[in-house]
């Protein structure tokens, strides 16, 4: 784990002079998984946020023994949507792949803006590339020179449902042990798990089966102790599997809990979302920040933009075994609030003694009231003032929203923080033929903007296309203010199982 401050120091650096320490390779593993078609979806955001021209795109399929089976370079050199398919590439068996970029000119960032989907028949799983092989020992040594656990896993056990975590190895075969430890009450179990997992091959842990004696568990804290590993960053893909095949994934996050990594004062950390009216709309904080304990406020804003109310959510101690788990739908019931005329809410955290952590991150969890599908979980962090903003910057986000007879997608933008001015706001959708059309919104501070993505379609002079069972359609937002992200949260029509992220 590289510490914040360390990052921060590394943003700084790079605003004063481009050309330090810069970077010309990013890249990320995508696992084939048993009941889906392994995908990824890119818009060409090299050129249209930084005008390189020429990209390359390396895909190598690998064998189940890490070897290569064939790699295929493509050239990203159009303003357009880019559609990886990966599962059926080759003809052998395959383990997953290494998807890598190249450019003569500083990508600043080393881990490319895709979208790992897989996609079966009852599920369509999303999530932004989360591991990747380091460019070399000097990014080891930032990189892997304090090692923390993963965790923010969501846990289910039940009759139908199991919680899974992917493993997987780096440029060197992985020979070690897993460590897992799951909490719930007062009750802590621990056990570990011997691995030998080829290079860049992957291995799928089941909770289920490391804790067969359990019972029905509907929460719990769940850290995963990963072995070290040269030349690697190992995040890893968690979530909940049916037992039909189906699953809803997100990535996992630090464990921050032995690390006393603070800010020099006490300030608030706070994030704005959308409030998806239909959709349940939870905030899940797991103890896993720096030793402390967090009062957690959840503030609501209407469509205009004004507050509404500040409710209060519980506290969190960190260490612990209990998460703080808070239906947003639920605390406006209790207060008489009707959700219809909620647009956004922000969670805010303060700490209740000394300074503030630098990572405060939970899982923002859409999903059905009542029909029984799986949840989109997404992992988000908390924003602190003390993060550094380069003057005169603009707001630029991209991200994925599939749309198809298969699918249907929930979509919305906010800025990152309820306080800033009322703005213009430019949204571009692209498909894999190029640009489909731009609308032109106002976002009120303390709002969000919420729509259906699938309108992008009806732009188009020509009437639109015909929709596939799941187009990956993309979009670019600008806007003068620095702080904006966008939120999808997309269902598949038939199973009702959700999945969704956030925005580059």
């Amino acid at each position: 784990m590289k510490s914040v401050k360390e990052v921060e120091a590394a943003r700084r650096a790079y605003h004063r002079d481009g050309s330090l320490n810069s970077v010309h390779r990013s890249s990320l593993t995508v696992p084939e998984i048993a009941g889906s078609e392994a995908e990824v979806s890119f818009v060409n955001h090299f050129l249209l946020k930084r005008g390189y021209k020429n990209i390359a795109c390396r895909i190598t399929a690998l064998d189940p023994e890490g070897k290569r089976i064939e790699s295929r370079l493509l050239t990203v050199d159009e303003p357009r949507v880019y559609t990886l398919k990966l599962t059926g590439m080759v003809s052998e068996p395959v383990d997953g792949y290494l998807v890598e970029f190249f450019a003569a000119e500083n990508l600043y960032i080393p881990f490319p803006a895709v979208m790992v989907n897989h996609r079966g028949p009852s599920h369509l799983n999303m999530v932004h590339s989360y591991n990747r092989v380091l460019n070399d020992v000097f990014e080891d040594d930032a990189i892997n020179a304090t090692p923390v656990r993963e965790a923010s896993i969501d846990v289910r056990l039940d009759s139908d449902t199991d919680t899974f975590a992917m493993f997987t190895a780096g440029p060197q075969a992985c020979h070690g042990r897993l460590g897992v430890e799951l909490a719930s009450g007062a009750a802590t179990q621990h056990t570990e798990i011997d691995l030998a997992v080829p290079r860049l091959c992957s291995r799928e842990i089941s909770i289920r089966q490391c804790f067969p004696d359990l019972p029905e568990l509907a929460s719990g804290t769940l850290k995963l102790d990963q072995p070290p590993q040269f030349l690697f960053y190992g995040r890893m893909l968690t979530g909940m599997r049916r037992a039909d095949g189906a699953f809803s994934a997100n990535h996992s996050y630090y464990d921050s809990s032995a690390s006393e990594e603070y800010w020099d004062d006490a300030r608030s950390s706070v994030r704005l979302y959308p409030f998806f009216t239909g959709l349940e709309n939870e905030v899940r904080m797991y103890p896993i920040m720096s030793p402390g304990q967090l009062s957690v406020v959840i503030e609501l804003y209407g469509v205009d933009g004004k507050s509404i109310a500040a409710l209060d959510a519980g506290t969190l101690d960190s260490p612990g075994g209990v998460p703080l788990d808070r239906s947003v739908n639920a605390l406006c019931a209790s207060q008489g609030i009707d959700t219809g005329t909620v647009s956004a809410f922000a969670v805010r955290a303060t700490p209740c003694g000394g300074n503030t952590p630098t990572r405060i991150n939970h899982q923002l969890v859409h999903g059905p009231a009542a029909d029984g599908g799986l949840c989109a979980s997404v992992n988000v962090s908390l924003n602190n003032p003390n993060l550094f903003v380069p003057e005169g910057k603009t707001g630029l986000a991209w991200g994925q929203a599939p749309v198809g007879s298969a699918v249907e997608s929930t979509f919305g933008l906010v800025g990152n923080v309820p306080e800033g001015p009322d703005c213009a706001l430019d949204i571009t959708f692209y498909d894999e033929q190029g640009e489909l059309g731009t609308r032109r919104f106002e976002l009120n501070d303390g709002a969000a903007i919420r729509f259906d993505p699938e309108e992008a379609l009806s732009w188009r002079a020509d009437g639109g296309r015909p929709l596939e069972d799941v187009s990956y359609i993309w979009y670019t937002a600008k806007t003068e203010r620095p702080d904006l992200t966008g939120y999808v949260v997309t269902r598949h029509r038939a199973a009702g199982h959700f999945s969704g992220d956030h925005s580059f």
